[in-house]
């Protein structure tokens, strides 16, 4: 035992030990890293073989040999397939032992029969990957079209569950047609049931005709739930409204009396209505089509009918108007013709208008038609078959005429009436010229004035000449009525003219005569005051008025400043 020891405690025994341990250790490490890459390399193969198998084949290959029994031409494509599907499954289940087996060789400590292992598998799921995957995209173009399907009927389940929500939505609008929309909806979830019937027995022709149906029915479903709303409350309010308001006014109108048979209400309501109800039973069992244009047409028609109606009835009302302003302008143009023609045979001749008579007449005449229509107007109206805005036509047209007519003998008339005017006031003013001339003559010789100029002379004639000539032009036969006026309106102005003129002479004269009047009672006081007041009465004398008057109020200035006021107001005192 102590030999064992001291063989053991010698130096190089215990290196020996240390680098024996050192190596195991080493060892030791190593192996379970290679351990560890095998776990990790098996691993990541069983995951590559977990995705290959994942890969629904058998499935796939199933459908594509369900379609090859309807379908001839990929009959012999699924044939070579299923081939390839058997290798590509045999190489799986090779892969799947291989692993098993390589799993219990790590676990064994197998390592370098398990590396020989995960080499081969990693070939063999190199093959395996690859004949999976060109079996899948050679499934996948067989199913194509199944896929297509799948995702349109998706996506119409999608657009589906949208248009029921609305429905529900819209739930009391629809209230109307709501049996209708829930039979079209259970139609519509039958027709999503027969499609997976047909997919399932991989009937895709029929699947695809299942699914145009179904595109048919979402259409119309749509149709339904977005456009019934609104034409629903046009069908059940809105033409309803309006003929209740064309029924109303037809009756308001025809009680007052306007004529409507023209206009077929009662045919068109009737139509209208017939027309209604049946697209009423149309949108109750979800049928959209051509209603709108129905209902347009409708709308389009009633509210023609209202206007028509309430034209009418505004005609009526305009041509009662017209009716009576047509006959009160017949009556004074036939008052104002008979006045015409009455004056016209008084002073035709007088005035040398005879010229007048045939336009008279041709006036007459118009007058004459204008009655008779007029009468033929009031006939219609008193039928009531005539509607009232023809009517009311004939009647401005009537209007028209006799206003064109009134005007022209309105002429007649103003031209008549204004010659016998002036030939009144042609001979008021010569009356009154005349006592005007009267009236300074009266003047001159109550105020006897010692002298009177030539020019007072010479006007007073030219009056006298003025007046003579008036009333010469007022005895001529025809009266030249246009010479008379001119006449008339010079001698006013001159004859005026002269009178005053000559009132202020005799106001001069009887000015002159106070103040030296009032001057006498101071002559034998002055000498001067004498003198000047007989120099006054030479010029008063004289017919010098106004030199007279200058050189007595300058005399009576110099005894009494201002006094001559006192004298203007007694002249305007003897004046009046």
């Amino acid at each position: 035992m102590e030999k064992v020891l001291e063989i053991l405690t010698r130096k190089e025994v215990i290196i020996a030990m240390v680098v024996i341990l050192v190596i195991f250790i080493i060892w030791f490490i190593m192996r379970k890293v290679k351990i560890k890459n095998c776990k990790a390399q098996l691993s990541e193969l069983e995951v590559r073989y977990n995705s290959i198998k994942s890969v629904p084949l058998p499935f796939k290959l199933n459908k594509a040999v369900a379609i090859a029994r309807v379908n001839q031409e990929t009959m012999a494509q699924v044939t070579h397939c299923k081939d390839d599907f058997e290798l590509a499954q045999a190489n799986l289940k090779q892969i799947a032992q291989m692993l098993a087996d390589t799993e219990d060789m790590v676990l064994v400590g197998k390592l370098k029969d398990a590396r020989i292992n995960l080499d081969d598998l990693d070939n063999m799921m190199e093959l395996g990957e690859e004949q999976v995957h060109q079996l899948e995209a050679f499934l996948d173009k067989i199913l194509e079209k199944e896929t297509a399907q799948r995702a349109e009927v998706t996506q119409m389940k999608e657009e589906f569950r949208t248009l029921k929500l609305q429905a529900q939505e819209k739930s009391a609008q629809l209230l109307f047609c709501w049996e209708t929309i829930e039979n079209r909806i259970a139609a519509t979830e039958k027709m999503f049931s027969a499609f997976e019937e047909w997919m399932y027995a991989s009937e895709f022709e029929k699947a695809s005709e299942e699914l145009e149906e179904i595109r048919e029915a979402l259409g119309d479903l749509t149709d339904i739930i977005n456009n019934l709303p609104q034409l629903l409350q046009e069908a059940r309010g809105l033409i309803p409204n309006l003929i209740d308001e064309v029924s109303r006014s037809y009756s308001m109108q025809k009680q007052k009396g306007v004529y409507l048979h023209h206009l077929e209400v009662p045919r068109n309501l009737e139509v209208i209505s017939e027309t209604l109800k049946e697209d009423l039973a149309a949108l109750k069992q979800g049928t959209a089509v051509h209603i709108r244009a129905h209902l347009d047409e409708d709308k389009k028609r009633l509210s023609q009918l209202l206007a028509q109606i309430e034209k009418e009835g505004q005609s009526y009302d305009e041509m009662r108007q017209a009716e009576e302003k047509a006959e009160k302008t017949v009556l004074q143009l036939k008052e104002n013709s008979q006045y015409v023609r009455q004056l016209m045979a008084k002073v035709s001749v007088r005035f040398g208008i005879e010229d007048l008579t045939d336009q008279i007449k041709l006036r007459e005449q118009r007058i004459i038609e204008i009655e008779d229509m007029r009468v033929k107007i009031m006939q219609m109206i008193k039928g009531n078959s005539v509607p009232a805005s023809t009517i009311l036509i004939s009647l401005k047209e009537l209007q028209q005429e006799a206003d064109a007519v009134l005007t022209e003998v309105n002429q007649l008339k103003a031209r008549l009436d204004s010659a016998c005017s002036d030939e009144a006031r042609g001979k008021k003013q010569l009356l009154k010229l005349q006592l005007i001339m009267n009236e300074m003559q009266v003047k001159i010789r109550k105020n006897k004035l010692p002298a009177i100029s030539a020019t007072y002379e010479g006007d007073l004639a030219r009056a006298v000449e003025y007046v003579r000539s008036i009333e010469d032009l007022l005895t001529d036969t025809p009266l030249n009525v246009q010479l008379m006026n001119a006449t008339l309106s010079d001698a006013i102005d001159y004859i005026y003219k002269l009178y005053n003129n000559v009132n202020n002479l005799v106001a001069m004269a009887i000015m002159v005569e106070n103040t030296i009047v009032f001057g006498n009672k101071y002559r034998s006081t002055y000498p001067d005051i004498d003198s000047e007041l007989t120099r006054a009465e030479l010029c008063f004398r004289n017919g010098e008025y106004t030199q007279a008057l200058t050189v007595a109020l300058a005399t009576i200035e110099r005894i009494h400043p201002g006094s001559y006021e006192k004298l203007i107001k007694e002249n305007a005192q003897s004046a009046a």
